[in-house]
Parts: C-alpha cells; structure tokens; sequence
C-alpha cells in the first residue's frame, strides 16, 4: 500500500531476516519501482554452528538460497549485510565459511561487528573466547573483502544513468543511488 502512494519517489527496505524474502515480497518488488533494488540481509556468519549458537533462524544454504532467489527476480540488486567477527567458539573454518559466503553473494556492502560481550546475555557466557588479536585480523580480511566486493558491485553500473537523491554532502553534490551507493557529482 505504500508503494501505491502517490509521488512517494522512494521506499527502501532494510534490516530483513531471510525468511521476510518471500515470493509475495519479490512480486511487490517487481511491480513498484519506486521500491529501491536494495535489501539489508543480516547474515552474522556464514557457518551453520555459529549460526546456531547464535540462535538464528537460518542456516547458511537458506540465506544462500534467499539471495539467489532476490537475484533471479530484480536487475542487478544491492544485497548489504552485518556480520559478527570472532563469536565466542568461530574457529578459523568457521571464519573462512563466512568468507567464501561473501564472496559468493558479493555483498555490496558489509557492516563488519567484532563481537563484544553483553552482560547479560547467554553470548556473554559462552566459551572460548576467541582472541583480541584474531578478531582484528579477521575484521581487516572482513574489511578489505568489503571494499574488493564494494567495488566490483559498484563497477557494473559504470557508464549507464541513475537516478540519484541529493544529499548534502560537505558542499559537494553527492547523493545515493537506488542501489544504496553513493554518487559524486
């Protein structure tokens, strides 16, 4: 019913779980353009025991399967995610599921989190620690896929139009794209 507003020029949906993904969903994509190619999917990790140890609804291969199913239906979609680094038991294999997950989705954005623990939280109690020191160099592997997907996904749209909103941007004309990235003009 949003959509349907008139001269509501943009709608931008974020912070999804994978299950929000529905078919119902991607036809309301498909028939309003004026819903923006562009969904925030939090993955947290992409190995199945952290994800369970997270208490999360999903598995790796269901949040695969989501994403594949948003490319099959919408040109060239922004797919942005968070993820936790260094949840307490991520072994090194663990951390590696994460990455190659990233890169096969090729995120156009990652929000990368080191985990820090919450009094009062079962996370907080969990055991083992992993170290200070290997969650920062698995947060800069994190970062640098980051910018290597970032621009890989931004690259694509080099030479074609977009329709951008003006933001002010310290003096400069910049704005987003409907694809959530930002213009220099």
């Amino acid at each position: 019913k949003l959509a349907e507003i008139p001269d509501l020029a943009r709608i931008r949906l974020s912070s999804l779980e994978p299950a929000d993904v529905t078919p119902r969903l991607l036809d309301t994509f498909c028939k309003h353009r004026n819903i923006m190619p562009h969904l925030h999917l939090s993955l947290q990790s992409g190995s199945d025991a952290i994800l369970k140890k997270m208490c999360r609804q999903y598995s790796a291969d269901e949040f695969r399967q989501r994403v594949e199913s948003i490319k099959s239906r919408l040109d060239r979609p922004a797919i942005t995610t968070d993820i936790i680094v260094g949840f307490p038991g991520e072994t090194d294999a663990d951390f590696e599921q994460t990455v190659e997950l990233a890169r096969e989705v090729g995120f156009a954005k990652m929000h990368v989190f080191p985990f820090s623990p919450r009094k009062g939280t079962a996370a907080a109690k969990m055991q083992p620690f992993v170290n200070t020191g290997l969650i920062k160099d698995r947060s800069r592997i994190l970062h640098e896929l980051n910018t290597e997907l970032g621009g890989r996904f931004r690259g694509q749209f080099v030479g074609e139009s977009a329709q951008i909103l003006l933001e002010n941007g310290n003096g400069e004309l910049c704005g987003h794209s409907e694809r959530y990235f930002i213009v220099h003009i």
